[in-house]
């Protein structure tokens, strides 16, 4: 039978001068630059050969032996399957006169395990057989107190590969105040709340060291453009290094500094050389200019970038008030993109939150918070964490609306005159055909000329009396004129300050037809 051979990517094997990230049986864990030819110091779990790590795959834990050496060992954290029991330890007394070693041997005992002259196994042995009230313990208090012992014992570490997830906890964990106590999980709605994919072009003002522009980008995996926005004249994405970020991400990065978002604001003066003018320079002094020169477009492309808008969606998290940065930079961002903004303070976003809903560029401004609690999951042991985060900060999103100019229900739907629903109806009525070929006009007699709609509204039928004087433009098969008909005719009503409403009313013809029409009362 053949053996199976196993291929791994070349990011998910240790490498030489990449970052990784070490995983301790303590629980903590620390960052480290791995180069080739040197020692890694892990304080009192010991120190080994960096050669030693190098091609290996993630994830496998690691026992350091004498001389530095490695050795493959099962995880940590691994438990062994526990039969369920309805013990309990009341009658256990756990005190320090319960271990019949001394501080002494206990120290003696490490010192002989980090030189590699015991086992940890044969340590944690003693330390049992020394516990005058192991044996009254339940299984689950055993395994508890073994793994308990091998965490503080053991000299094992596990190297993860440095991600987003990996990398927030290591910070929320250790330094909070790096990453404005931005916890995983609001993170990852800041993700989904700003619609960030492959082929993206993004906006990011960024405060928290680097950690949404590595997420940005991390997400985008090297296809589209992230622009940077940072205060001061350098940013300070600290983050980055540390995620081994291939070239391709990385030049698809721009940043732009405050001070040069406004247009108007000229860039810095820069000399640009002749391509025999550089070849006249000497080495030194070449390199100096093409470095320069090299800063100089990428800021030129990085502005012009900016100023060019198109953005399909911006995130803000920065020490200055959102509605300020909003109001400077909400004119680069397409219609219909999200905007999510973070802080840490809820009175922060509800101001701005306030701001966006009275605004017309903004729509359906939402302030949200996210809730998170570990849970340990054991064979019958399964319960949430006693300790637990009490917040991860809050997310504040909207919708950039673009206002229009004109108002859209006036525009005519279809694009040409041929649309047939703003077509007039066809009728087969013969009055309304007579009407609308007969122009007529409509005089009260007697009366100066007033608009129609300055006079009082007086109903046809009050009219005592209708004459109607010699008209031959209308059929004499009409035997009668229906006054509520739509008559296309110009009408002019003509009233002195008290009408007479007896008044006769005259219907004039045009002369262009012979045919008489007979009186109507």
């Amino acid at each position: 039978m053949a053996e199976t051979t196993y291929t791994h990517h070349e990011s998910d094997i240790v490498q030489a001068g990449k970052h990784i990230l070490i995983q301790l049986p303590s629980g903590g864990a620390k960052i480290v630059n791995l180069k080739a030819n040197s020692n890694v110091g892990l304080g009192k779990f010991g120190t080994f050969e960096a050669n030693k790590l190098i091609g290996k795959p993630f994830g496998l834990s690691y026992e350091i032996l004498a001389q530095k050496e490695l050795r493959p060992v099962g995880h940590v954290s691994k438990n062994t399957t526990i039969e369920e029991t309805t013990a309990n330890n009341r009658e256990i007394i756990d005190d320090a006169t319960v271990q019949r070693l001394t501080h002494d041997e206990v120290v003696k005992l490490k010192e002989q395990g980090l030189l590699g002259e015991l086992d940890t196994e044969e340590i944690i042995k003693k330390m049992i057989d020394s516990h005058s009230e192991f044996d009254k313990k339940t299984e689950f208090s055993k395994a508890k107190y073994i793994e308990r012992k091998k965490k503080k014992f053991m000299k094992t570490f596990t190297p993860v590969r440095p991600t987003i997830n990996t990398i927030v906890d290591y910070f929320f964990t250790k330094n909070p105040d790096k990453i404005k106590h931005l916890r995983v999980d609001t993170l990852s709605q800041l993700l989904c709340l700003a619609n960030v994919h492959a082929n993206n072009k993004m906006l990011v003002v960024d405060d928290t060291q680097g950690l949404i522009v590595a997420s940005v980008l991390e997400r985008m995996g090297g296809y589209g453009q992230v622009v940077a926005i940072h205060e001061g004249d350098h940013h300070n994405y600290d983050i980055l290094r540390y995620m081994n970020f291939s070239k391709e991400i990385q030049d698809t990065l721009y940043t732009v500094p405050f001070a040069l978002v406004d247009p108007e604001t000229p860039d810095e003066p820069f000399e640009i050389l002749t391509d025999e003018q550089i070849a006249a320079l000497e080495d030194d002094p070449r390199r100096t200019y093409l470095r320069r020169k090299s800063a100089y477009d990428y800021k030129t492309k990085s502005r012009s970038l900016l100023h060019q808008g198109d953005f399909d969606g911006l995130i803000i998290s920065s020490s200055l008030t959102p509605e300020s940065v909003l109001k400077v930079l909400k004119q680069y961002v397409c219609g219909s993109r999200p905007v999510v903004v973070y802080s840490f303070n809820k009175e922060v976003l509800l101001q701005a939150a306030y701001w966006m809903r009275r605004s017309t560029d903004f729509l359906n401004a939402e302030l949200t918070e996210s809730s998170l609690r570990e849970y340990q999951v054991l064979p019958g042991r399964m319960h949430p964490n006693m300790m637990m985060s009490a917040g991860g900060g809050y997310l504040l999103n909207a919708l950039r609306v673009i206002d229009c100019p004109f108002d859209p229900s006036l525009a005519k739907r279809g694009g040409g005159n041929d649309d047939r629903r703003f077509k007039k109806k066809k009728t087969d009525k013969p009055v309304k055909k007579v009407v609308e070929e007969a122009s007529t006009s409509v005089v009260l007699e007697d009366s100066p000329s007033v608009p129609l709609e300055n006079s009082p509204s007086v109903p046809f039928e009050d009219s005592p009396s209708v004459v109607i004087e010699d008209s031959p433009a209308v059929m004499d098969k009409s035997p009668s004129v229906t006054v509520q008909e739509e008559v296309k005719a110009s009408i002019v009503v003509e009233s002195s300050p008290e009408v007479d409403m007896t008044s006769s009313i005259v219907v004039e013809s045009s002369p262009e037809q012979d045919t008489p029409m007979n009186d109507v009362e």
